[in-house]
């Protein structure tokens, strides 16, 4: 009998181990995945933030660009006004309203981008970006329609309001970026 409970006692030890083998074989491949998601998702939040600031620049650049022909287009609208009996300033700020919605559309896109990879922690920041920018195109359009436009004070507040953001966005992705995927179990 004392061979019989041996071979039992043998048997037992032989399926613990087999099972331990597979839990353990699971909660490694499950650990694994785990750490190349987050590696994964990294790789796309650096992309995400990348792209982002270059559309934001780009942007920022487009709205200098217009800041600078601003006279030439005071004259244009004075001239529509005066020699063709036509809306000069209306003319001027549809064609703004126009201009900054273009503008304003990579960033948009680039930042819903940043939203849909998170983290949370950048939520704020992206949306202040996003406030930022409509300042930004509101200072843009601010007294076209009136011929007062370009309104140097409000565009000098607004620009100095999105640089803040900027700077805040970029420390803070960075960080997100600089931060090593965790290997640690989720707590459930």
């Amino acid at each position: 009998m004392t061979e019989g409970w041996g071979m039992v006692v043998a048997a037992a030890i032989g399926l613990i181990g087999v099972l331990c083998g597979l839990f353990i074989g699971r909660r490694t491949v499950r650990d694994q995945a785990r750490v190349e998601h987050g590696q994964w998702l990294r790789g796309q939040r650096q992309e995400a933030y990348v792209q982002c600031l270059d559309a934001w620049d780009g942007a920022m650049r487009a709205f200098e660009a217009i800041l600078e022909e601003s006279d030439q287009r005071r004259q244009i609208a004075r001239y529509e006004d005066e020699q063709r009996s036509i809306d000069g300033w209306g003319h001027l700020g549809e064609e703004l309203f126009g201009e900054v919605e273009q503008i304003s559309g990579p960033v948009n896109e680039a930042l819903e981008r940043v939203r849909l990879l998170g983290p949370e922690s950048l939520d704020k920041a992206a949306m202040n970006l996003e406030d930022a920018l409509k300042g930004l195109g509101g200072a843009m359009r601010a007294g076209a329609g009136e011929g007062s436009w370009p309104r140097y004070d409000f565009w000098n507040e607004m620009k100095s309001n999105a640089t803040d953001c900027r700077r805040e966005f970029f420390d803070l992705s960075r960080t997100v970026i600089r931060t090593a995927p965790d290997t640690r179990r989720a707590v459930r």
